[in-house]
């Protein structure tokens, strides 16, 4: 059973400090990654810089040597590459001016800058993490919890097993997430085409999917009037599994240096990466701990609370736990937890 701590409310930003002490155990002049999704041009409700702010300054209270990092993404958007990344990170209000840390886009200029490391895992062997975030002694995984169009539920456990990827390594958890064409029922209508946000489908004969683009949102799938566009028997499960596997694989390679803050502030059912609309509940506070599986069980856990009945399920109609099943089944920490709250 692991210790999660908990601040209810974040009233007094300085207050994070007390969550981040709780829980890292920082070595003077270590390189700390402090790992979080600084938002698309198209949204406002990511972490907010003034939280940030306030674990920098925990960090280098310290003596250590803080950064902020994320990595680039395989649709075409305002974080496509790390100069885009670095423009919107600035205009979100992530840069050293106003956090007092510098910016460091992981996985390089274009995105295929990493590492191979084993995950430990049967279904994905490796994974290639951004090299920043490799080189680092230490990592803090800030992580706004949301909804998840593809995944149900989006926490520490996706933020490292998708977020601190290179693009070769998002392709190998998509590749079990990319739909099928039926090409017996397909009518050609291109609806799937129309639908697609990332412009992955084109047309031949019959539409082709561009596997280095597709991230398995589902919009072709559900768009599709005759069922032609489908997912492939138990992909859901291989899906999830390879990415826990990919978070796994930074867990192994970091061991005990690392911890994990999730924010249960403006939570939506679409993650930071797309449009998002009003909150499903009110704000609750924020959690910290050592345990990756803990920390997502219980901010899980939460919001089931607040909303009185499992919202993220009924919302997306998917199972945002299979991801703590299959991480438990790794040995990646514990579902049970004592939930510890910070006067």
């Amino acid at each position: 059973m692991a210790d999660v701590y908990m601040r209810a409310e974040l009233r007094n930003p300085a207050r994070l400090k007390d969550l981040l002490q709780a829980v890292a155990q920082l070595k003077k002049g270590a390189l700390v990654a402090i790992k979080l999704h600084m938002g698309e041009l198209i949204n406002y409700r990511f972490v907010r810089p003034a939280f940030v702010r306030e674990i920098v300054a925990a960090v280098r209270e310290a003596g250590a040597k803080p950064f902020l990092t994320d990595t680039t993404t395989l649709y075409p958007r305002a974080r496509y590459n790390a100069l885009d990344y670095l423009d919107t990170a600035r205009k979100n209000g992530f840069d050293f001016t106003t956090i007092s840390a510098p910016v460091i886009i992981a996985d390089g200029l274009t995105g295929e800058h990493g590492v191979m490391v084993e995950t430990g895992g049967t279904l994905l062997k490796e994974i290639e993490i951004g090299q920043a975030i490799y080189e680092a002694d230490y990592l803090v995984a800030l992580t706004h919890c949301t909804g998840h169009i593809s995944v149900g539920y989006a926490g520490a456990i996706k933020n490292l097993g998708m977020g601190c990827t290179t693009k070769n390594g998002k392709r190998a958890v998509h590749q079990f997430s990319i739909p099928l064409v039926d090409t017996e029922t397909c009518e050609q209508c291109e609806s799937c085409i129309e639908s697609c946000p990332y412009s992955a489908i084109q047309m031949d004969e019959f539409p082709v999917i561009n596997a280095g683009l597709c991230i398995g949102c589902a919009r072709c799938v559900k768009t599709c009037p005759t069922g032609a566009m489908r997912y492939p028997p138990g992909w859901f499960e291989k899906y999830i599994t390879a990415l826990v596997e990919a978070a796994q694989a930074l867990i192994k390679k970091f061991d005990q240096n690392c911890c994990f803050l999730n924010f249960l502030t403006d939570i939506t059912a679409m993650c930071d990466c797309t449009f998002q609309k009003e909150t499903l509940v009110p704000d609750l506070g924020a959690l910290a701990s050592r345990d990756i599986l803990s920390i997502d069980q219980a901010s899980y856990n939460r919001i089931k609370e607040a909303a009185g009945r499992d919202l993220l399920r009924d919302v997306l109609a998917i199972d945002g736990q299979l991801q703590f099943t299959i991480a438990e089944q790794l040995g990646m920490g514990s579902r049970t937890y004592t939930l510890n709250t910070l006067g």
